[in-house]
């Protein structure tokens, strides 16, 4: 409810969600391979279990952890060692899954929340009007009257992160006459398993990009694209930097019209 009064019932979790906290710092881990450097111990409320090759890659064993800024890194563990009561040893990660490798950017202190994901979590389906506004949640026993003292009550905004697009990849430069052509490759939020396509499928309303030119942390000019390219030509780095540059600093977002700027991708070119 947008107030403290007047609320509708938005779900309903049918059995306990494995919860928990991690024991040991979680350090920066590489993205698109296996992490089998890193061990991860946690304490939960649940049981956790060892998945083959075949089923991680086939995304099982996906639990999210939360940095001290609030975001979540999406992880997945092949391993799992019961090594003392409700504690595991979680081993053979995939790092950064669903587009979340920017919360993996820093060391996430032991302490951090633990979650399971699987069905027993309960989705609660936003309209796109609803993303941002702060409303009034009431948490408890479907048994009892939301009025009772067994419901919990907290205000939270949430911020659609579901709806923002994965930062492109593969950043490339050519030069050519001064110019600059930058190329890249988008990835999707939707359907992009699968091997056959040429490409994978777009999952926007239309492709559209931003392209930041950076001098340290200012932007010296946002480019705009239609595609995976852009030219930053050389009377444009004339105007910006005084010169033709020999490197440049760039930072790509793929735009979306319900979230707006994606994850960021930058590479120094």
């Amino acid at each position: 409810s947008p107030e403290q009064s007047g609320y509708t019932l938005r779900s309903l979790a049918q059995t306990p969600a494995v919860l928990g906290v991690t024991l040991d710092d979680l350090m920066p881990g590489p993205v698109g391979r296996r992490d089998h450097g890193a061990r991860l111990r946690v304490t939960v409320s649940g049981g956790l279990h060892a998945i083959t090759q075949a089923q991680l890659f086939a995304g099982q064993n996906a639990a999210a952890i939360r940095d001290p800024a609030g975001e979540w890194e999406v992880l997945q563990f092949e391993a799992a060692s019961l090594i003392g009561t409700g504690t595991y040893e979680l081993s053979g990660l995939l790092r950064g899954q669903l587009g979340t490798e920017a919360a993996m950017q820093a060391v996430i202190p032991a302490g951090a929340r633990f979650v399971l994901i699987a069905a027993s979590l309960a989705r609660i389906d936003l309209q796109l009007g609803e993303i941002g506004l702060p409303y009034s949640w009431r948490f408890g026993p479907s048994s009892r009257d939301i009025g009772s003292s067994y419901y919990a009550e907290r205000t939270q905004a949430f911020r659609g992160i579901g709806l923002r697009p994965y930062a492109p990849v593969h950043i490339r430069a050519g030069r050519s006459a001064g110019d600059v052509s930058l190329t890249w490759v988008r990835r999707t939020r939707i359907g992009g398993d699968t091997w056959e396509p040429p490409d994978v499928p777009l999952g926007e309303e239309s492709e559209r990009y931003e392209i930041d030119i950076l001098q340290g942390s200012s932007v010296k000019r946002t480019l705009q694209a239609t595609s995976a390219s852009a030219i930053y030509s050389a009377a444009q780095q004339v105007a910006d930097f005084g010169s033709v540059q020999t490197s440049l600093s760039v930072r790509i977002y793929q735009i979306s019209a319900a979230y707006g700027r994606g994850s960021p991708a930058t590479a120094v070119v």
